[in-house]
């Protein structure tokens, strides 16, 4: 009896399946984030993220940073200073990732003038106690202030907050980021 011989395959169908497979490894997970030491990003602006899951990658969020939605994990090791995800009763919850972030609930409004006055009159935080490493219960015209990596401060302002019926948490929002790690915010 013979033993195993390995059978050595080539030709151009096996090479172009060697590049697919090479392509896919470097690909996937490969956002690279460039955090300045003094960036020129924007310090506010209106986004919207959710918990949708690229291929590759375990989430989104927002960082302030860089003013942009970044994805996890990333080749940069950078992590969302505001990422969203499904908590229960089918409400939005921000948590911290690498517990560099963390919330505070300021103001829930009820309805949106209300709530638009109470963010644009909102120009420093007086009292930096109280944050929290996640934040449930998401919901429109609340006012939240987060302490971003680097103990640097951003206000939010929720405009919409939903979970959809794929489970997956969305949340449009206005935010001012003050860089310097005042708590005095930048007009928005």
């Amino acid at each position: 009896m013979k033993g195993f011989q390995p059978r050595t395959v080539s030709g151009p169908a096996t090479i172009m399946a060697a590049l697919n497979i090479l392509w896919l490894l470097v690909s996937c997970g490969s956002q690279t984030i460039v955090v300045p030491e003094n960036p020129v990003y924007t310090t506010s602006g209106t986004a919207a993220i959710d918990r949708r899951k690229p291929q590759g990658y375990t989430g989104s969020g927002f960082s302030f940073a860089t003013a942009q939605v970044i994805y996890y994990p990333n080749t940069s090791q950078v992590f969302p200073d505001l990422p969203v995800m499904s908590a229960s009763l089918h409400q939005p919850r921000f948590w911290s990732i690498d517990g560099n972030s963390a919330f505070k609930l300021l103001e829930s409004s009820s309805d949106s003038a209300a709530a638009w006055a109470y963010f644009y009159s909102l120009a420093a935080l007086d009292d930096t106690a109280g944050f929290s490493g996640s934040l449930s219960g998401i919901s429109r015209f609340q006012t939240v202030v987060v302490r971003a990596d680097g103990r640097k401060y951003a206000k939010v302002l929720i405009i919409q907050a939903a979970v959809n019926d794929s489970n997956i948490a969305e949340v449009t929002f206005r935010w001012s980021y003050q860089p310097s790690g005042s708590t005095t915010f930048p007009s928005p």
